[in-house]
Protein backbone atom coordinates (compact mmCIF):
# COMPACT_ATOMS: atom_id res chain seq x y z
CA UNK A 1 0.00 0.00 0.00
CA UNK A 2 1.41 3.39 -0.90
CA UNK A 3 0.04 6.90 -0.62
CA UNK A 4 1.17 10.36 -1.61
CA UNK A 5 -0.03 13.96 -1.60
CA UNK A 6 0.59 15.94 -4.77
CA UNK A 7 -0.92 18.46 -7.14
CA UNK A 8 -0.77 17.59 -10.84
CA UNK A 9 -1.91 19.04 -14.16
CA UNK A 10 -5.73 19.34 -14.31
CA UNK A 11 -5.85 18.93 -10.51
CA UNK A 12 -6.49 21.82 -8.17
CA UNK A 13 -6.40 20.07 -4.80
CA UNK A 14 -3.59 18.18 -3.10
CA UNK A 15 -5.02 14.72 -2.47
CA UNK A 16 -3.79 11.68 -0.57
CA UNK A 17 -4.58 8.40 -2.31
CA UNK A 18 -3.97 4.69 -1.86
CA UNK A 19 -3.11 2.12 -4.49
CA UNK A 20 -6.26 0.33 -5.63
CA UNK A 21 -4.41 -2.85 -6.61
CA UNK A 22 -3.20 -5.11 -3.77
CA UNK A 23 0.57 -5.44 -3.74
CA UNK A 24 2.89 -8.21 -2.66
CA UNK A 25 4.57 -7.89 0.71
CA UNK A 26 7.92 -7.04 -0.88
CA UNK A 27 6.43 -4.65 -3.48
CA UNK A 28 6.16 -0.89 -3.11
CA UNK A 29 4.10 1.52 -5.21
CA UNK A 30 6.06 4.73 -5.78
CA UNK A 31 4.43 7.79 -7.33
CA UNK A 32 6.50 9.34 -10.11
CA UNK A 33 5.86 11.36 -13.27
CA UNK A 34 6.44 11.12 -17.00
CA UNK A 35 9.45 13.05 -18.33
CA UNK A 36 8.84 13.12 -22.08
CA UNK A 37 8.91 16.51 -23.78
CA UNK A 38 5.15 17.09 -24.15
CA UNK A 39 5.18 18.86 -20.78
CA UNK A 40 2.11 17.27 -19.18
CA UNK A 41 4.14 15.36 -16.54
CA UNK A 42 1.38 12.78 -16.15
CA UNK A 43 1.48 10.87 -12.86
CA UNK A 44 2.85 7.33 -12.90
CA UNK A 45 2.74 4.59 -10.30
CA UNK A 46 5.93 2.54 -10.27
CA UNK A 47 5.66 -0.96 -8.82
CA UNK A 48 9.08 -1.52 -7.26
CA UNK A 49 10.63 -4.69 -5.83
CA UNK A 50 14.12 -4.58 -4.28
CA UNK A 51 14.77 -1.18 -5.84
CA UNK A 52 13.83 -2.30 -9.37
CA UNK A 53 10.79 -1.13 -11.34
CA UNK A 54 8.75 -4.18 -12.30
CA UNK A 55 5.89 -2.46 -14.12
CA UNK A 56 4.24 0.94 -14.48
CA UNK A 57 0.62 1.97 -14.07
CA UNK A 58 -1.04 5.31 -14.59
CA UNK A 59 -3.20 7.52 -12.36
CA UNK A 60 -5.97 5.65 -10.55
CA UNK A 61 -7.40 8.60 -8.62
CA UNK A 62 -10.14 11.10 -9.31
CA UNK A 63 -12.89 10.69 -11.88
CA UNK A 64 -14.13 12.19 -15.15
CA UNK A 65 -15.43 15.37 -13.51
CA UNK A 66 -13.39 18.25 -14.96
CA UNK A 67 -14.46 20.54 -12.13
CA UNK A 68 -12.85 18.36 -9.48
CA UNK A 69 -9.97 15.92 -9.38
CA UNK A 70 -10.01 14.85 -13.01
CA UNK A 71 -8.05 11.69 -13.59
CA UNK A 72 -4.86 12.18 -15.61
CA UNK A 73 -4.03 9.02 -17.54
CA UNK A 74 -0.56 8.77 -19.06
CA UNK A 75 -0.22 7.78 -22.71
CA UNK A 76 1.92 4.89 -23.94
CA UNK A 77 5.08 6.97 -23.71
CA UNK A 78 4.60 7.38 -19.98
CA UNK A 79 3.50 3.81 -19.44
CA UNK A 80 6.71 2.59 -21.12
CA UNK A 81 8.94 4.68 -18.82
CA UNK A 82 10.46 1.49 -17.40
CA UNK A 83 12.11 0.90 -20.79
CA UNK A 84 13.72 4.33 -20.61
CA UNK A 85 15.03 3.75 -17.12
CA UNK A 86 16.63 0.39 -17.99
CA UNK A 87 17.60 1.09 -21.59
CA UNK A 88 21.18 -0.17 -22.14
CA UNK A 89 22.04 3.04 -24.04
CA UNK A 90 20.93 5.34 -21.22
CA UNK A 91 23.69 7.63 -19.92
CA UNK A 92 24.05 7.24 -16.15
CA UNK A 93 27.23 9.24 -15.55
CA UNK A 94 29.33 11.94 -17.28
CA UNK A 95 31.32 10.95 -20.36
CA UNK A 96 34.22 12.96 -21.82
CA UNK A 97 35.15 12.77 -25.50
CA UNK A 98 38.73 11.54 -25.88
CA UNK A 99 38.91 11.00 -29.65
CA UNK A 100 38.20 13.22 -32.61
CA UNK A 101 34.67 14.49 -33.02
CA UNK A 102 32.59 11.80 -34.68
CA UNK A 103 34.81 8.90 -33.63
CA UNK A 104 32.53 7.98 -30.76
CA UNK A 105 35.36 7.59 -28.25
CA UNK A 106 34.52 8.60 -24.68
CA UNK A 107 35.75 7.92 -21.18
CA UNK A 108 33.87 8.04 -17.90
CA UNK A 109 34.67 10.95 -15.58
CA UNK A 110 33.45 11.97 -12.13
CA UNK A 111 30.64 14.45 -11.57
CA UNK A 112 33.11 16.83 -9.93
CA UNK A 113 35.35 16.79 -13.01
CA UNK A 114 32.33 17.33 -15.26
CA UNK A 115 31.19 20.33 -13.22
CA UNK A 116 34.70 21.82 -13.35
CA UNK A 117 34.91 21.38 -17.15
CA UNK A 118 31.50 23.01 -17.67
CA UNK A 119 32.23 25.91 -15.32
CA UNK A 120 35.71 26.56 -16.74
CA UNK A 121 34.49 26.59 -20.34
CA UNK A 122 31.46 28.74 -19.56
CA UNK A 123 33.66 31.33 -17.87
CA UNK A 124 36.06 31.26 -20.81
CA UNK A 125 33.32 31.65 -23.42
CA UNK A 126 31.61 34.49 -21.57
CA UNK A 127 34.92 36.29 -21.14
CA UNK A 128 35.92 35.90 -24.82
CA UNK A 129 32.56 36.17 -26.59
CA UNK A 130 30.05 37.54 -24.10
CA UNK A 131 26.91 36.02 -22.63
CA UNK A 132 25.36 35.73 -26.11
CA UNK A 133 27.67 32.75 -26.67
CA UNK A 134 25.73 30.72 -24.08
CA UNK A 135 22.66 29.23 -25.78
CA UNK A 136 19.99 27.29 -23.91
CA UNK A 137 18.48 24.67 -26.17
CA UNK A 138 14.76 23.96 -25.92
CA UNK A 139 14.49 20.26 -26.72
CA UNK A 140 16.33 17.71 -24.59
CA UNK A 141 14.27 14.53 -24.86
CA UNK A 142 13.72 14.66 -21.11
CA UNK A 143 11.63 17.39 -19.60
CA UNK A 144 13.36 19.26 -16.79
CA UNK A 145 9.97 20.22 -15.44
CA UNK A 146 9.93 17.13 -13.28
CA UNK A 147 12.54 18.79 -11.08
CA UNK A 148 11.81 22.46 -11.64
CA UNK A 149 9.41 24.74 -13.45
CA UNK A 150 9.51 24.03 -17.18
CA UNK A 151 7.44 26.89 -18.61
CA UNK A 152 7.88 29.66 -19.48
CA UNK A 153 11.50 28.90 -20.44
CA UNK A 154 12.83 31.97 -18.64
CA UNK A 155 11.61 30.57 -15.32
CA UNK A 156 13.47 27.27 -15.49
CA UNK A 157 16.22 26.58 -12.99
CA UNK A 158 19.02 26.63 -15.58
CA UNK A 159 17.73 29.92 -17.06
CA UNK A 160 17.71 31.52 -13.62
CA UNK A 161 21.26 30.28 -13.06
CA UNK A 162 22.40 31.76 -16.38
CA UNK A 163 20.74 35.07 -15.50
CA UNK A 164 22.85 35.14 -12.33
CA UNK A 165 25.90 34.74 -14.60
CA UNK A 166 24.93 37.74 -16.74
CA UNK A 167 22.37 36.34 -19.18
CA UNK A 168 22.21 33.93 -22.12
CA UNK A 169 20.94 33.51 -25.67
CA UNK A 170 17.36 32.24 -25.59
CA UNK A 171 15.45 30.40 -28.31
CA UNK A 172 12.64 32.03 -30.27
CA UNK A 173 9.38 30.29 -29.48
CA UNK A 174 9.72 26.53 -29.73
CA UNK A 175 8.95 23.71 -32.12
CA UNK A 176 5.31 23.37 -31.06
CA UNK A 177 3.97 26.73 -29.92
CA UNK A 178 6.05 29.56 -31.40
CA UNK A 179 2.96 31.28 -32.82
CA UNK A 180 1.14 31.04 -29.48
CA UNK A 181 4.07 32.48 -27.53
CA UNK A 182 4.33 35.42 -29.95
CA UNK A 183 0.58 36.04 -30.21
CA UNK A 184 0.09 36.13 -26.45
CA UNK A 185 2.47 39.09 -26.18
CA UNK A 186 0.21 41.15 -28.46
CA UNK A 187 -3.04 39.87 -26.96
CA UNK A 188 -2.31 39.76 -23.23
CA UNK A 189 1.10 41.40 -22.91
CA UNK A 190 2.82 38.15 -21.99
CA UNK A 191 2.26 34.50 -21.24
CA UNK A 192 -1.29 33.65 -20.18
CA UNK A 193 -2.96 30.41 -19.21
CA UNK A 194 -6.08 29.19 -20.98
CA UNK A 195 -9.53 28.42 -19.67
CA UNK A 196 -10.22 25.98 -16.88
CA UNK A 197 -10.49 22.35 -18.03
CA UNK A 198 -14.08 22.40 -16.71
CA UNK A 199 -15.02 24.47 -19.79
CA UNK A 200 -14.59 21.32 -21.90
CA UNK A 201 -17.97 20.12 -20.64
CA UNK A 202 -19.83 23.26 -21.74
CA UNK A 203 -18.00 24.17 -24.95
CA UNK A 204 -19.96 24.41 -28.23
CA UNK A 205 -18.18 22.32 -30.90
Amino acid sequence: MASSALTLPFSRIAHAVDSAIPTKSDEKVIWSACTVNCGSRCPLRMHVVDGEIKYVETDNTGDDNYDGLHQVRACLRGRSMRRRVYNPDRLKYPMKRVGARGEGKFERISWEEAYDIIATNMQRLIKEYGNESIYLNYGTGTLGGTMTRSWPPGNTLVARLMNCCGGYLNHYGDYSSAQIAEGLNYTYGGWADGNSPSDIETVSW
